[in-house]
């Protein structure tokens, strides 16, 4: 991607480093975080819309992008969702430092990036002071008629797990890649640009030719395994960052759960949008519009 510098800072555990994507800019800073399976350049467009007046850059997970990769077979614990807030934790304090800031002023997260950005807030109250949530996976201790259907049936989280599992991996091309991603439904909805971006940033040449992910299949399980969340929020009462979380309405959430879980934030509030999970990639000016209006509102810490 043109305009952008690629680093690398350490992360939470040793060996691993954790990439980054710079798209300069000048200004407040923000701090983008992507959804599982994805990686920072996903939100390339969201990046390129702020970057005239705000310094923009994005995080890759461990096991994602361009970060330290971990087979999970070698460590269980790998990706864990507090070990995964820990990098995001570590990595956003060696962004503050390179930039010279004292804390960032928005965090924007996806999915399971918007977690790991809420766990960070609730972690230091003083590193974030404002913080979207686009439909983040936030799992909560679950009701006594919800632990009955579970023992009954498989957890959506063990779906996503063995859809993931069973994910293609290698291709021969980027051109084959790119034509096996437009057939299928998860990405119908995907711009050119969008998933231009999915195939030419989320894969990689592979070893013996052709291209493979790189996040691959045993990562993306494992991370969709390990999304327990109910103990990361346990004291969320001490986030002090300006929360707005965005609820897509043709999602997988239930506006209850966020309803319940903002309301033990000091100043936290929820938001419904008529799109789906995928929106920040579908329909980026969504995002951008909600950034606009909390970089403009006087709340936070």
């Amino acid at each position: 991607m043109a305009g952008v510098t690629r680093r690398r800072v350490s992360g939470s555990s040793p060996g691993i480093e954790i990439a980054l994507l710079d798209w300069g800019g000048e200004g407040d800073l923000i701090v983008l975080h992507h959804a599982t399976g994805f990686c920072g350049a996903n939100l390339a467009p969201i990046a390129n819309g702020l970057r005239d007046r705000y310094r923009v850059i994005a995080i890759d997970a461990r096991g994602h992008g361009d970060s330290t990769s971990i087979s999970p077979s070698e460590n269980e614990q790998a990706y864990g969702w507090s070990t995964l807030a820990e990098d995001f934790e570590v990595a956003t304090r060696a962004i503050l430092q390179r930039v010279g800031a004292k804390k960032v002023k928005l965090a924007v997260g996806h999915s399971f990036g918007g977690a790991l950005v809420l766990a960070a807030a609730q972690r230091d109250p003083d590193l974030i002071e404002k913080a979207l949530l686009c439909d983040p996976v936030i799992f909560s201790p679950p009701t006594e008629a919800e632990a009955e259907a579970q023992a009954e049936a498989p957890s959506r989280k063990f779906d996503l797990a063995a859809g993931a599992r069973n994910r293609r991996n290698e291709f021969d091309s980027f051109a084959a890649a790119y034509a096996h991603f437009a057939s299928k439904r998860l990405f119908s909805d995907f711009p050119t640009e969008a998933l231009s971006l999915y195939v030419g940033e989320g894969l990689r040449e592979a070893p013996n030719g052709g291209v493979c992910l790189k996040c691959e299949p045993a990562v993306e399980a494992a991370v969709f395994e390990n999304a327990a969340l109910s103990s990361l929020f346990e004291d969320v009462e001490k986030v002090r960052a300006e929360v707005l979380l965005l609820h897509a309405t043709q999602g997988n959430f239930d506006r209850e759960r966020y309803d319940a879980l903002i309301a033990r934030i000091p100043h936290g509030r929820v938001e419904s949008l008529e799109v789906g999970h995928l929106f920040p990639m579908e329909e980026p000016a969504r995002v951008l519009a909600a950034i606009d209006e909390m970089m403009s509102s006087g709340g936070g810490s």
